[in-house]
């Protein structure tokens, strides 16, 4: 069975992709980019913390499925051991519960890792003015202790996933990154 990626994989483009073998059997024409983006994941690994809520837990899915090799650090006050069920006994895939705010826990879970996908945090309004002090050590000191483990271990990206809480009540759809907000919570 032939599948085509793209428009720019279609059989008038056939002569800028290649024929490329994906474990299903399945056969795809890709772009020779898309090729190097594949082989660069194969031989990856992907730490991603947050890994049990719903954004981590398809990103290790996703990312399972390339062919990476992905841990999740999750420390489950909000990410739940079920949404990582279809793939915890992977091969591929290694389930560590700690916590950010422990500097120790994240520069173990950055050994080895090519990059980090930053997905841990205590999101809610409500949650953040009622616990001001755990969302501070969460959001923004366990952010820290990423960075920080993150550069020791000489990880080779680290992207950060925030919130459009930032944008408070603006009304304005869609939401635009230089849009100053006029956020709601500390």
């Amino acid at each position: 069975m032939l599948s085509f990626l793209n428009e720019e994989c279609a059989p008038h483009g056939t002569e800028r992709a290649k024929l490329y073998r994906i474990r299903t059997g399945t056969f795809y024409f890709v772009p020779s980019t898309v090729i190097f983006f594949l082989i660069v994941l194969v031989n990856a690994t992907i730490l991603i913390t947050g890994g049990a809520g719903f954004i981590g837990s398809n990103l290790c899915a996703y990312f399972l499925h390339l062919g990476a090799k992905v841990t999740c650090l999750d420390n489950l006050a909000t990410g739940h051991l079920h949404n990582l069920s279809a793939f915890i006994k992977h091969p591929n895939f290694t389930f560590v519960e700690g916590d950010i705010r422990e500097l120790q826990v994240c520069q173990e879970a950055c050994a080895g890792q090519t990059y980090v996908l930053h997905q841990a945090a205590l999101g809610s309004v409500p949650r953040s003015l009622q616990d001001p002090i755990t969302s501070n050590e969460v959001n923004v000191s366990g952010f820290l202790n990423m960075l920080v483990a993150a550069r020791d271990a000489k990880v080779k990206r680290f992207v950060y996933a925030a919130s459009s809480s930032t944008y408070g009540d603006s009304e304005v759809l869609p939401k635009v990154e230089d849009t100053i907000g006029k956020p709601l919570s500390p």
